[in-house]
C-alpha cells in the first residue's frame, strides 16, 4: 500500500474494490503442525497394528500425557471437547435442579451443549477487566434450581478460581471448569486442569494442542472417570453389557497420533504466540484510538491476540472488522453478541431475560486478531502499517466508508 496521497490510500484498500493486502487468509486459530513427519510414523503404527479407535494404544498414551500435563489422577479423551462437557454437566449435575450458571461473554456452543444435558442455561455477568465469570454476579444467581455451575477460562485471564469454589462449595453445587483457553496456565499452585470436579479441554485445530478434533476431560475423582469412560462408550461396563445411558464418544487412534506429535511442541507454540503478541503491542503502540485486552492474569499462552476499539475512534468496530476482513486479515468480534441478547439455539424459548451490562460492553469493544503458525512478525508489522494508514486517513475512509452498501 502506498501512502503518497490520500486518494491513492483510498484507492487501495481491499474494501472499495483494490487486492488485498494478503494473498492467503491470515486466521484467529492456532493450525499447528510442528511435526507431520512424526505423526505420519504414529499413524503407520496405528495401520499396522489395525487398531484404529476403541481406546487403542495411542489414545492410551495420551492421556497417560495429558495427566501429567495438567497434574491429575485421571484424563478422558473424547471425539470432540462438546462430548466432554455435555456428558460431565449430564452426570455433575445436582438431582432435581435445572439450570446450569455461565458467563455471558463466552463461547455460543456452550448453551446447546449445556441443553443436550437436559439442562438450561442461566447467565451471568463478567468481571470489566479479566471477561470472566464475576463472583459477585454468580453470588446473585446461584440457587436451589442451579444444576451446576460452568465457569470458563479466558485467553487474557484465569477465573477467579477461589471465591468461585467458596460460591459453590457453600450453595452445593458442581463446578465443571471450561479450560479450552487457560491450557497452561496455573491457579496459584495449582495447574489449569486441576480445580472444580473437572475441567475439559479441547484438541481442535485452531487451538493450542492440535489434533484435527477432539477433547479431553481432567479429573481427580475416581467415580466420575469411570462413568465417563462408559459413558463415551455406549455405556458399557467392564463385562461388556449395557449398564448406563451412552454414545459414541470416543477419540480414535490418528486423533491421537497428530496431538501426540503436537504435544511435545506446546513451549515453542507458546514462544511463538508470545512473540506475535509482542509485535502487535509495538507495532500499534502509535495507534491512539486501540488498547489490549488486560493479560496480566493470563494462563500466558496468547493464544488469541484480543485488540479493544475505544468508542471514540474514528472506526466503529464492527467497521474496523469490514476494512480488515476485507485484506483477507479474518478478524473477528469477541464473543458478540454476548449470549443473553441472542437465543443460541433458534426455537428453543432462550433464556430468562437479564441485564448483564458488563457482558454488553465488552462484546461492543473488541476483536481477535490474526493469530497462530499461518501468521508471522512481518504479518502483524503488515497490518500495523495499514493502522496507521486508517489513522492518518481515517477522515476520508470513514466518510467513505459510509458511502458503501452495509
Amino acid at each position: 500500500m502506498t501512502e503518497s496521497n490520500e486518494a491513492g490510500s483510498l484507492a487501495e484498500l481491499a474494501v472499495f474494490g483494490a487486492a488485498p493486502l494478503f494473498s492467503r487468509a491470515r486466521t484467529t486459530g492456532q493450525l499447528a503442525n510442528r511435526d507431520p513427519d512424526r505423526f505420519f510414523a504414529l499413524a503407520s503404527g496405528a495401520f499396522e497394528r489395525r487398531w484404529l479407535t476403541n481406546q487403542g494404544p495411542l489414545v492410551q498414551e495420551l492421556e497417560e500425557r495429558l495427566c501429567r500435563f495438567h497434574g491429575t489422577a485421571h484424563c478422558v479423551t473424547f471425539a470432540n471437547a462438546c462430548f466432554a462437557l455435555a456428558l460431565a454437566l449430564r452426570t455433575l449435575a445436582r438431582p432435581g435442579a435445572k439450570r446450569v450458571l455461565l458467563p455471558a461473554l463466552t463461547f455460543r456452543g456452550l448453551p446447546h451443549l449445556i441443553r443436550w444435558a437436559g439442562l438450561e442455561p442461566q447467565y451471568c455477568d463478567v468481571d470489566p477487566v479479566t471477561h470472566t465469570l464475576a463472583p459477585e454476579s454468580l453470588a446473585r444467581h446461584i440457587g436451589p434450581d442451579t444444576a451446576a455451575v460452568l465457569a470458563v477460562d479466558n485467553v487474557n485471564a484465569l477465573c477467579d478460581i477461589d471465591a468461585i469454589e467458596r460460591l459453590t462449595g457453600a450453595a452445593g453445587v458442581p463446578l465443571l471448569m471450561d479450560c479450552v483457553y487457560g491450557i497452561g496456565g496455573s491457579y496459584g499452585r495449582d495447574r489449569v486442569g486441576s480445580r472444580g470436579r473437572a475441567s475439559v479441554f479441547s484438541l481442535h485445530a485452531t487451538k493450542l494442542i492440535n489434533g484435527f478434533e477432539g477433547g479431553y476431560l481432567t479429573t481427580d475423582d475416581d467415580a466420575l472417570a469411570l462413568d465417563l469412560r462408559s459413558q463415551r462408550n455406549f455405556g458399557f461396563g467392564d463385562d461388556g453389557l449395557v449398564r448406563q445411558l451412552g454414545l459414541n464418544g470416543k477419540l480414535n487412534e490418528l486423533h491421537a497420533a497428530f496431538a501426540l506429535s503436537n504435544l511435545p511442541h506446546v513451549q515453542s507454540i507458546v514462544d511463538g504466540n508470545a512473540e506475535r503478541f509482542a509485535a502487535y503491542r509495538h507495532g500499534l503502540a502509535g495507534i491512539p484510538w486501540v488498547s489490549f485486552a488486560d493479560y496480566s492474569r493470563s494462563p500466558g499462552t496468547y493464544s488469541l491476540v484480543l485488540l479493544r476499539v475505544a468508542p471514540d475512534a474514528p472506526y466503529t468496530r464492527d467497521a474496523l472488522i469490514r476494512i480488515l476482513r476485507a485484506e483477507n486479515a479474518l478478524v473477528r468480534p469477541y464473543y458478540a453478541p454476548p449470549l443473553h441478547r441472542v437465543d443460541p439455539v433458534p426455537a428453543s424459548g432462550g433464556a430468562p431475560a437479564v441485564e448483564l451490562p458488563v457482558s454488553d460492553q465488552v462484546s461492543r469493544e473488541f476483536i481477535q486478531m490474526p493469530v497462530g503458525d499461518l501468521v508471522s512478525v512481518e504479518d502483524i508489522g503488515a497490518i500495523s502499517r495499514f493502522f496507521t494508514t486508517l489513522d492518518r486517513r481515517s477522515g476520508s475512509i470513514a466518510g467513505r466508508l459510509r458511502e458503501l452498501p452495509r
